[in-house]
C-alpha cells in the first residue's frame, strides 16, 4: 500500500457528499411543502390568539 490515506479521503468525501445531498433533499422537501411561504405570519397569529382574560381572575378594587 503506497497511499493508505486515499481510503480515508474517499470515505470522508463520500460521507460529506451524502450529508450535502441529504440537506438539499430536506430543503427541497421543506420548500415544496410550504414551510417558508409565510414566515412573518407566525408572530401576528400569536398576537391574534392572545386572550388576556382566559385563566385569570379579575381583581376588584
Amino acid at each position: 500500500m503506497d497511499h493508505p490515506n486515499w481510503t480515508l479521503i474517499i470515505v470522508f468525501t463520500a460521507v460529506g457528499l451524502a450529508f450535502a445531498a441529504g440537506f438539499v433533499l430536506f430543503a427541497l422537501w421543506a420548500i415544496r411543502d410550504g414551510q417558508f411561504k409565510d414566515v412573518e405570519g407566525v408572530k401576528f397569529r400569536m398576537l391574534e390568539d392572545f386572550n388576556p382574560k382566559k385563566g385569570r381572575r379579575e381583581v376588584k378594587d
